[in-house]
């Protein structure tokens, strides 16, 4: 029965690792690339960055219609104050969604302007979200695989322990020193490895999703609610109230008697965004922060500072996150959340995140991140390693099929609960189910 259990779990440790090891690869070079996104963008774009024009000074409204002047048909859509050094970065939206980033100096004057797709945090984003394809099937598989490691985590576990290999000496066979070694480093970074994989899902396409609508419908776990439409944009939004939106209170015009039509005519003017900064310095923001600005009559501006928002100089403490939306006529404030406000679940990502991106407590955490995913190349190395000392040629060489047995429930019930827990693993199972349920009518195998 003892071998029967190891084979059994062995045998899904080797497809799973056949399945997920080419993309952990990916993810964990791209991993890499991302933690030092804001060195590399620092030193290609220092111009835009941090260089200065000649030109004399003038206001930030003045600098924001320049921009529009240059840039027919766009929209500001975010106004980013970035770390003293930094240049303010102005995002636009124009036409079928296009955007644009464009750098006004310290004098408001226009610096430059990129393509977002150009940015090299945006590259290494996309490349570990969806291998620069854009596709959503990519992320899934992504995802999916980001799950099966959950299920490789476990099993690596459970292998190691029932093989007793921490008590192990050396052996005289390369292969089994070699398998000793990938268990007792997998066991190693089994805990760190799963705390990566729990604090990426909030960026995943499918568990992202889940996790966030739990947290709106769970305010005690998850944040405060602040409903009403979605921001134009959830970029530069701290995690836990990025999806939050309220409404601005002014009313058409064309609703109300003639009477008041006269009287509502200033409010009815959106606020330009030099008001903005002065009540969110007034609130106590100090740089970084982002403002986002309403892009239709009943949009809020919203000024926020995140610890996760992928744009370089723009990051800060999660302890330090807070969120206000204004209206946009007014200047009312309509909702506020700092970290403070956040449940258990929101704060926890609203730390992790950071921790996972590298940036939490400065060059350490980077440096400690690079440590970590270069030692789970070594273990995927060890993992490849040992299963070509064994194979034989011209053969798959998995783990033998093992028959149906009685004690089976057990590891059933472990494949459903993970299958509960992450659902697009529990889909994934049920594919397979489909697949060994065919193979036992029709050819009479064992494949599991």
């Amino acid at each position: 029965m003892k071998k029967y259990f190891n084979n059994v779990f062995w045998r899904w440790h080797f497809y799973a690792g056949l399945f997920i090891t080419p993309l952990l690869i990916t993810l964990s070079i791209t991993g890499i690339m991302y933690l030092f996104y804001p060195e590399v963008e620092n030193k290609v774009n220092h111009d835009l960055f941090f260089e200065q024009t000649s030109k004399p000074e003038q206001s930030l409204d003045d600098g924001l219609n320049d921009i529009l002047k240059k840039h027919p048909g766009y929209h500001i859509m975010k106004v980013s104050f970035l770390k003293e050094d930094y240049n303010t970065r102005v995002t636009l939206m124009g036409p079928d969604d296009a955007s644009k980033i464009v750098f006004l100096d310290h004098h408001n004057q226009i610096k430059g302007d990129i393509e977002p797709l150009q940015l090299f945090s945006n590259i290494t984003r996309e490349l570990h979200s969806n291998l620069l394809t854009g596709n959503s099937w990519v992320k899934y598989m992504v995802e999916l695989s980001s799950c099966w490691a959950i299920f490789m985590i476990i099993t690596g576990i459970f292998m190691t322990l029932y093989r007793k290999y921490l008590r192990k000496g050396e052996s005289k066979i390369t292969r089994k020193n070699a398998a000793k070694l990938h268990a007792i480093l997998g066991m190693i970074l089994s805990v760190p490895l799963a705390l990566l994989i729990f604090t990426g899902l909030p960026w995943s396409e499918f568990m992202g999703q889940k996790l966030y609508q739990f947290a709106v419908h769970n305010s005690v776990v998850g944040y405060p609610h602040a409903k009403g439409t979605p921001p134009v944009s959830n970029n530069e939004i701290p995690w836990a109230s990025r999806q939050e939106h309220t409404d601005s209170k002014h009313k058409e015009a064309t609703q109300l008697p003639v009477k008041e039509i006269v009287s509502i005519a200033k409010e009815a003017t959106q606020l330009p965004v030099k008001e903005i900064v002065s009540i969110a310095k007034e609130d106590g923001f100090k740089k970084p922060y982002s403002i986002i600005v309403p892009m239709d009559k009943k949009g809020t501006y919203v000024v926020t500072k995140g610890s996760s928002t992928g744009v370089t100089g723009l990051d800060d403490s999660p302890f330090k996150e807070r969120t206000i939306h204004l209206d946009q006529y007014s200047g009312n404030k309509l909702a506020v959340f700092d970290y403070h406000d956040y449940g258990i679940l929101a704060k926890v990502y609203a730390v992790g995140i950071p921790l996972h991106e590298g940036h939490l407590f400065g060059w350490p955490n980077k440096i400690l991140n690079l440590i970590f995913t270069g030692m789970i190349l070594v273990v995927m190395w060890y993992g490849i390693k040992i299963y070509l000392m064994r194979k034989k040629k011209g053969a798959l060489s998995a783990p033998k099929a093992q028959p149906y047995k009685q004690f089976l429930w057990f590891f059933a019930v472990s494949l459903g609960l993970l299958g509960i827990l992450m659902p697009l693993f529990g889909f994934s199972l049920i594919a397979i189910g489909i697949i060994e349920l065919i193979l036992l009518l029709t050819k009479k195998k064992y494949a599991i």
